[in-house]
């Protein structure tokens, strides 16, 4: 069991031993209510569909910068800054 659960979990798409989508699926499993942002560095829109139907709760595309990943966290909680 976790006692410690992030407010928001950053989780790229390509890893080397599990799918990031399966990965996002085990996470929401667990706890529904989770915050996850894709990254990918695909931009294909069936890729982006899939990153969100699996649970994610927004994605990034690679290559970012330092401005998208903070608009990310910031529109995810709910922060203006």
């Amino acid at each position: 069991m976790i006692d410690n659960r992030p407010e928001i979990l950053l989780l790229d798409l390509a890893m080397p031993k599990k799918d990031g989508l399966e990965v996002v699926k085990d996470i929401i499993a667990y706890d529904s209510n989770a915050k996850i942002i894709l990254i990918t560095a695909s931009d294909d829109q069936k890729v982006i569909n899939q990153c969100l139907t699996s649970g994610a709760t927004s994605y990034i595309s690679k290559p970012f910068d330092f401005n998208s990943v903070l608009k990310s966290i910031n529109d995810i909680s709910g922060n203006d800054n």
